[in-house]
């Protein structure tokens, strides 16, 4: 029966870790940009001026229009974009691809929205229509709303997106600054750096193995504890000489913001805790809009799942660390032992 329970809830821990690093990967996916958001809306002239002297900039905001699917006609919300749709969006399609940067006659509809118009989910390669501009489908997306995606060169644009570089992984702050100086965009009332929670809940998902590891690393040194001299030390510098090998490629990933050579300075402490808090303040305070509702939902997601894992490892590790006292304390084992010399 112990057996059978064990069994269970490892198959559980399996279960909850394969889902999470599932949500894991797709949050990344769907956050690989520097959200900058507006109270009010950019002016037409510096929409087109950040344009032209940074290429590449994604800019997006929601609204509302009247759509005609030719028999059908709706009002629904709608995300009016100029750039990069799948920044804006921030989840797959169920059927097709969103619209390149190019198509100025591509759109893309909720399913929601698609039985709305055409009375049917598979809407791809339909046509629907837009303040006179006519739009051909080119994916339908799952959302439980009515909701249309839709390239625009001149609406009401409250957010810019900017598209995630090794640079920016970096420093994520500084290089935000710059694409600031360099576009002429006015200062946002609110930033979102999506790769934080994208990173927290991929670290989040990798938890059941950090965990074992800790677990394997503590053994090993008890272990090594009771060894005599030769193989006592031989075990430690294995273990120091391979955490020296890793240690260079821990220290290229390591994001320069975070630098241990500036860790002994206690205001460079309190600047970045300020700057955290910052970021965190803004991703839960700015207006929800775009894909904010999916990636909130996704990180909720993922912290739930990593509470539940943390409960699944903690009593495997109990009920390992039970079994083995028990085996230690059992008579097979105490007759097994060595008798005393007389």
């Amino acid at each position: 029966m112990r057996r059978a329970v064990t069994a269970l809830m490892a198959l559980l821990l399996l279960a909850f870790t394969a889902a999470g690093m599932k949500n894991a990967a797709a949050l990344e996916k769907s956050c690989q940009s520097v959200s900058l958001r507006y109270a009010e809306p950019l002016a037409a002239d510096a929409v087109k001026a950040a344009a032209e002297k940074l290429p590449g900039l994604t800019f997006w905001g929601e609204g509302s229009a009247a759509l005609d699917g030719g028999l059908r006609q709706t009002q629904s919300e709608t995300i009016f974009y100029r750039g990069d749709a799948s920044l804006v969006l921030g989840r797959d399609c169920g059927a097709g691809q969103l619209p390149a940067p190019p198509d100025q006659t591509g759109c893309a509809v909720s399913d929601a929205l698609a039985w709305k118009l055409f009375g049917s989910a598979d809407a791809v390669g339909l046509t629907l229509s837009a303040d006179g501009e006519k739009y051909t489908v080119r994916a339908v997306f799952k959302s439980g709303d009515a909701l249309a995606l839709l390239p625009s060169g001149d609406a009401a644009f409250t957010a810019v997106e900017l598209m995630y570089t090794d640079e920016a992984h970096q420093d994520p702050a500084s290089w935000t600054d710059a694409r600031l100086l360099e576009s002429g965009l006015p200062e946002p009332d609110w930033r979102l750096y999506t790769a934080a929670p994208a990173a927290v809940a991929k670290a989040l998902a990798w938890f059941p193995v950090l965990f074992a590891a800790c677990v394997l690393a503590a053994w090993a040194g008890k272990a090594a504890s009771r060894r005599a001299f030769p193989a006592r030390d031989a075990i430690w510098f294995t273990v120091f000489f391979a955490a020296s090998l890793a240690l260079p490629m821990l220290l290229a990933a390591w994001p320069s913001w975070l630098t241990p050579s500036r860790w002994s300075d206690f205001a460079w402490w309190l600047q970045t805790a300020e700057g955290v808090a910052q970021q965190f303040e803004d991703f839960l305070l700015a207006p929800g809009a775009g894909r904010d509702l999916s990636v909130k939902a996704a990180f909720l997601a993922q912290l739930g799942v990593a509470v539940i894992q943390c409960a699944l490892c903690e009593a495997l590790r109990c009920r390992f660390h039970a079994e083995a006292a028990r085996r230690s304390r059992s008579p097979c084992a105490a007759s097994s032992a060595p008798l005393p010399a007389p």
